[in-house]
């Protein structure tokens, strides 16, 4: 395995759990959490709900801002409000495709925002990048012009997988984006996924709590409990020796 090309260093994060609005809301602190992140591996990040998890990808993706930390890319520090930075490099598979796409919006369209904003790509270009991506997927250039209504799930999955692939990134985030899936098109998915890893050379953090999808496509894990990481390692080493109380719960609680 390569060496780490991104590190996240002592990030932290608070806010007001809204699942606890009648009370004012509680009080969520997220770490401080560090760890690195190899090219090409697949990193998965397990816990029970509301152990930040989610949070953590949502601020490696910058939807949310950290209240502290750092991160450097190549040994170079990133600012977090470099917008730019983290929308070409680090992206999101989001866990329900369908409610992900604008539905009066064609596909292409969606498609062709981030490389509006994001490169210098004429719209000649811009159209060759968005028949080349939905191709990549197993879907055909015409696709395009269709609204997210006409798609099934799977294949609304995959225009989710262009969608966060179009900018070339090196990390994609899946946070439970196969969860909603049924069995065949999980698979399918999986075999896609890994297919585009090999191809790009990806990075991929996983957030699921499918022990099976864990293990099958993870080389290490980052365990969490009450915003904390509490066990980490190869994914081999943690599942054949647990050392950790809450990742031993974990690894007899998850599903089979």
């Amino acid at each position: 395995m390569s060496v780490e090309f991104i590190r996240i260093n002592e990030l932290t994060k608070c806010y007001k759990d809204k699942a606890h609005w009648f009370k004012k809301g509680k009080d969520v602190t997220i770490g401080p959490v560090t760890f690195g992140l190899k090219k090409g591996e697949t990193l998965a990040i397990v816990g029970d709900a509301g152990s930040g998890k989610s949070t953590i990808a949502r601020l490696l993706a910058a939807a949310e801002a950290p209240d502290s930390g750092y991160l450097t890319h190549n040994g170079v520090a990133v600012d977090w409000s470099d917008t730019s930075f983290f929308c070409k490099n680090i992206r999101l598979i989001f866990q329900d495709a369908q409610k992900s796409l604008n539905p009066t919006i064609k596909i292409g369209e969606q498609l062709e925002q981030p490389l509006i904003f994001n490169t210098k790509l004429d719209a000649e270009e811009r159209q060759v990048k968005i028949n080349s991506s939905l191709r990549m997927v197993g879907l055909l250039p015409e696709h395009a012009e269709y609204y997210p209504h006409m798609f099934s799930g799977g294949q609304a999955q995959r225009i989710g997988i262009a969608r966060a692939l179009i900018l070339d990134p090196e990390v994609v985030i899946i946070d439970e984006a196969l969860s909603p899936l049924d069995p065949s098109l999980r698979a399918q998915v999986i075999n896609l996924l890994l297919e585009l890893q090999q191809q790009h050379q990806l990075t991929y953090i996983l957030i699921s709590h499918h022990i099976t999808l864990i293990k099958y496509l993870s080389d290490r894990i980052l365990v969490m409990d009450d915003g904390k990481i509490v066990e980490q390692g190869e994914i081999t080493s943690v599942f054949a020796n647990p050392v950790h109380d809450k990742t031993k719960k974990l690894l007899h609680s998850l599903d089979m």
